[in-house]
């Protein structure tokens, strides 16, 4: 009866105010790179400017213009998480594949490098907040109630024989202390930050920095075991390694799983969603690490902490793995495979649902699973389906 009667609870929140229309227009920016085959180190200028947040809430909120009642299933009591931050975790799968980027080349439809999106299936060059709110399904959940589409975009993966190799999933992980807890207030002597949630609209890119050229913000890649655990990878292909060359050359066999691992900034400037770089109102937390905790303090620029967003994006390995690359690798001269990859974000979740995680999971300190909202609700799709997830699709480039 709990569980139902949640259910309704939230339900009755996503669709009880009407949808208030976003005028803030998103920011031009600087191109990442112009497509045609031919690799390129010049990026075309655009004028960008920062955009300012409506305080710590982001922009201004856009209700969900659908029924999401279908949405939302009933689900177990979440356990305590075993550390200082708490959790929420759910699925997505690969979405469309094409020459856009809505934060680099915004309203310049087919010039960038080949992205792989998901979150949001509507996202394009012309995306901005208010579309990604009002517009769109989502390969996160069930498509009908597109509970989040926030917008998730990466270099695509190639095969260098003109296919994409589209990922059969990716993992989401949201982390952060419980605002509750000492250590997210400004008072205590050991204090990472001001806890918040994530802004409405936050939009950021992290990992390799295609305009600098500098792999600033490193990201892992993996050999894993296949999903029914029949491939297993040598003892040589542990750990963690730096491009795709490393993870084949330590003898990742057909059948394994290649995975890479971005993580995102969790601190925040608390003052802007944008900025020109689409990275400057973001930082990683370089502060001091007190016992107990997974991320160091943010720094004093940057005093706000969100949610840290980890991935895991799954392929599995096939005999071509030894010419794998990501598409930008091509923009970048003697660019290792996989090396320059880097991940854009464009927030668009759900107000009501995006409160219901971060008030169930995260500041109640649960570990929360299978896309559950830790009230003993979860978004329907948001896990792994019925009889696993099928494999990797291989589909002629765009």
């Amino acid at each position: 009866m709990h569980a139902i009667g949640r259910t309704i609870t939230i339900a009755a929140l996503l669709f009880a105010s009407g949808c208030r229309i976003d005028t803030n227009q998103p920011p031009a920016a600087t191109a990442e790179g112009s497509t045609g085959g031919v690799a390129t180190t010049q990026a075309v200028s655009v004028v960008s400017v920062a955009v300012a947040s409506n305080g710590l809430t982001g922009e201004s909120s856009i209700a969900d213009n659908f029924d999401g009642t279908p949405g939302l299933i009933a689900a177990p009591a979440q356990p305590l998480a075993g550390d200082g931050a708490a959790a929420f975790r759910f699925f997505c799968s690969a979405g469309q594949l094409a020459h856009d980027d809505p934060l680099f080349d915004p309203g310049q439809p087919g010039v960038s490098h080949l992205h792989q999106f998901f979150g949001n299936t509507g996202t394009n060059a012309s995306s901005n907040y208010q579309s990604l709110r009002t517009s769109g399904g989502t390969t996160c959940g069930q498509s009908a109630t597109p509970f989040n589409r926030s917008a998730y975009w990466f270099p695509a993966m190639l095969d260098g024989a003109g296919h994409a190799i589209k990922p059969h999933y990716i993992s989401v992980y949201y982390k952060r202390n419980s605002a509750s807890d000492p250590m997210c207030s400004l008072s205590s002597a050991q204090h990472l930050g001001q806890c918040v949630d994530l802004p409405n609209g936050v939009r950021f890119v992290f990992g390799y920095n295609m305009q600098t050229q500098t792999a600033i913000d490193p990201v892992n890649f993996a050999c894993y075991p296949s999903d029914d655990g029949k491939v297993q990878p040598p003892s040589t292909a542990t750990g963690w390694f730096k491009n795709i060359r490393e993870v084949v050359a330590a003898g990742c066999p057909v059948g394994a799983e290649l995975v890479i691992a971005p993580n995102a900034p969790n601190c925040w400037d608390g003052q802007n969603v944008d900025t020109p770089d689409h990275r400057a109102h973001m930082s990683y937390a370089t502060g001091p690490w007190y016992t107990g905790q997974l991320f160091n303090a943010c720094p004093a620029d940057h005093p706000y902490v969100v949610p840290d967003m980890e991935l895991l994006i799954h392929f599995t390995i096939d005999a071509s793995a030894a010419t794998w690359h990501v598409s930008s690798d091509e923009m970048v001269p003697g660019a290792l495979p996989g090396s320059t990859f880097h991940v854009d974000y464009w927030e668009a979740w759900s107000p009501a649902v995006k409160a219901a995680w971060h008030n169930g999971c995260i500041n109640l300190h649960l570990s929360c699973g299978g896309a559950s909202l830790g009230d003993g609700t979860a978004i329907k799709g948001g896990d792994v389906p019925n009889g696993g997830w099928p494999l990797q699709q291989l589909v002629a480039a765009p």
